[in-house]
C-alpha cells in the first residue's frame, strides 16, 4: 500500500499520492524568463531569458502595476486588458526596462491612477519598440512615457481619451543625474482627445526634468535635439 506523500512509478509515468513538500514540487514558469516580482505590486515579471514570445488574452486589475519586462528582447504584449490599476507604488500597466523589440498592440488601458501620475506604458532604456492600435482612457499620467536614452520607438494608430497630464507621448528623466536623452522616437497616426483633467494637452513633450520630489522646477526641452517627433496624421476626437 502506498502511503501519503510517497511517489510511485507506473511504467514511465510518475504518480504523486497525497501531499508533497513544497521543496519537492517543480514550479514551471509560464513564460521564459519569468521571475518572482520585486517590490512594487506587479502581477507578472520577466527578467532576461530568450524572449520571442507573446503575452495575450489576459486581464490585469486590482494592483498598483501589471507587467514588468527587464533585460529582454522581442516580447509582444497583445490583446490584454489593463483596468482599474492603482496604488502608491503605481508606475505603469506595462513597465519596460533595458529592453528592445517590445511590441505592445491592441490592448485596452483604462482607469489607471495613483497618488501622482501613473502611465499606461513606461519605457526606460528601451529601443526599437512599437506601441500600436491600443486604447488608452482615464489615465492620470501621460499614457506613454519614455526615459533614459530610450530610442527609435514608435507610437502609432492608438486612441487616447481623457488621458495624460502633460502629453500623450512624453519623455522625462533625471537629466541632472546623468540620465540620457532619447532619440528617434515617433508619434504618428493617432486619435486623441483632452487630457485626464478635461483640458487640452500637448501630443508630445520631450526632455523633461525636475518636478515631483526632485527639488527642481519641472521644465521641458532639455535635450539638444527633439527626442520625440510628431510625424503627423494625428486626429483630434
Amino acid at each position: 500500500m502506498l502511503k501519503r506523500g510517497l511517489i510511485a512509478l507506473a511504467g514511465s509515468a510518475t504518480l504523486v499520492i497525497g501531499l508533497i513538500a513544497p521543496a519537492q514540487a517543480a514550479v514551471t514558469a509560464k513564460y521564459p524568463g519569468q521571475v518572482k516580482c520585486p517590490k512594487g505590486d506587479y502581477q507578472l515579471c520577466i527578467d532576461g531569458g530568450p524572449g520571442g514570445f507573446t503575452i495575450s488574452g489576459r486581464k490585469f486589475s486590482g494592483h498598483a502595476n501589471a507587467i514588468l519586462l527587464r533585460n529582454v528582447k522581442n516580447v509582444t504584449v497583445s490583446g490584454n486588458e489593463f483596468k482599474n490599476l492603482s496604488g502608491s507604488t503605481g508606475y505603469a500597466a506595462v513597465h519596460v526596462k533595458n529592453s528592445s523589440g517590445i511590441v505592445i498592440r491592441k490592448n485596452v488601458f483604462a482607469n489607471l491612477r495613483n497618488g501622482g501620475m501613473m502611465h499606461g506604458v513606461y519605457l526606460v532604456k528601451t529601443s526599437g519598440s512599437s506601441i500600436t492600435g491600443n486604447k488608452f482612457s482615464s489615465i492620470t499620467g501621460d499614457p506613454v512615457r519614455i526615459r533614459d536614452g530610450s530610442k527609435n520607438n514608435v507610437v502609432s494608430g492608438n486612441t487616447f481619451t481623457k488621458t495624460g497630464q502633460y502629453a500623450m507621448f512624453s519623455e522625462w528623466g533625471r537629466l541632472d543625474k546623468s540620465e540620457a536623452c532619447g532619440s528617434g522616437n515617433i508619434f504618428k497616426n493617432n486619435k486623441y482627445g483632452a487630457g485626464y483633467s478635461g483640458k487640452t494637452i500637448s501630443v508630445i513633450k520631450w526632455g523633461g526634468r525636475g518636478g515631483g520630489s526632485t527639488g527642481l522646477p519641472l521644465t521641458w526641452g532639455n535635450c539638444k535635439k527633439a527626442s520625440i517627433v510628431n510625424k503627423g496624421g494625428n486626429t483630434r476626437i
